[in-house]
């Protein structure tokens, strides 16, 4: 044999071989990707508790309300219990949460609240989306946070939107770093830049206080420089990674998240 010709068949196995692995990434793909599509859920795909933050607009579009809810699934029963704090329209309340839901094995279901109607569920990797009649929210799974002051000490973004209503749209971004004093009172600071009713105002700093129960719910207040004290009400979530907020004073409909 010549070497030109054991060249040209050194080449053609090369070849031979590279086309079979090729052929197999393509089948190992096409099995990962069946697999991925071929999975499945039912109400065991949401169980637990989990934060839920959801906002609502009036007709117009206009911001209504915002609400923050901690919502526990009972995927054996096909229930749910929880507590909601919520603005109507700048007006503050607190009120219990129960309901039954189902969830299809294509991942989306339905929660049907027992004083309520109901509103459609996407389950995600993290929580779950949810849409009613001019009201959409997300949710994300509380996971096993240390649910203390110390527990959620640290660095967070932060970020909210609504309006004020005696202002108009109203929205925040900033970084807040909690702390714990000796007593074992959390302490806010950082610093906050504002858009309220068309005025921006560039960072500022912020001081503050912070408290969270072992339910893994908490509460917060905010100062900024020479502003009127924020009060918010929080659900800690993602392990102690992330916490859902709405402000609970009068007259505003502005809710968030901080996040580490």
């Amino acid at each position: 044999m010549t070497n030109a010709s054991k060249k040209q068949d050194e080449e053609g196995t090369v070849i031979s071989k590279v086309l079979r692995i090729a052929r197999m990434i393509v089948l190992a793909s096409y099995a990962l990707s069946s697999v991925a599509w071929a999975a499945t859920c039912s109400n065991a795909s949401l169980s637990g508790t989990y934060g839920f933050l959801h906002n609502g607009t009036d007709g117009n579009g206009a911001p209504f309300t915002a609400a923050v809810t901690q919502i526990t699934f009972d995927s054996t029963a096909g229930t749910f219990t929880g507590e909601t704090v919520a603005s109507h329209d700048g007006v503050i309340a607190t009120a219990p949460l129960t309901g039954t839901y189902a969830i299809a094995s294509n991942c989306t279901g339905t929660g049907t609240p027992a004083a309520g109607n109901p509103f459609s569920i996407v389950v995600t990797s993290t929580g779950f989306l949810a849409l009613h009649l001019f009201s959409e929210g997300f949710a994300v799974k509380q996971g096993s946070p240390v649910c203390t002051n110390a527990g959620v000490k640290g660095r967070f973004g932060f970020a909210t939107t609504g309006a004020f209503l005696a202002t108009g749209a109203a929205a925040f971004i900033g970084e807040l770093k909690l702390t714990v004093n000796d007593s074992g009172e959390g302490v806010i600071s950082g610093r906050l830049a504002s858009s309220e009713g068309g005025t921006f105002v560039a960072s500022e700093p912020v001081t503050g206080s912070y408290s969270v129960g072992k339910d893994c719910r908490g509460r917060a207040t905010i100062t900024p420089t020479g502003q009127p004290e924020m009060h918010f009400r929080l659900v800690v979530v993602d392990g102690g990674n992330e916490m859902l907020a709405i402000e609970t004073d009068p007259g505003t409909v502005v809710s968030g998240t901080l996040q580490r």
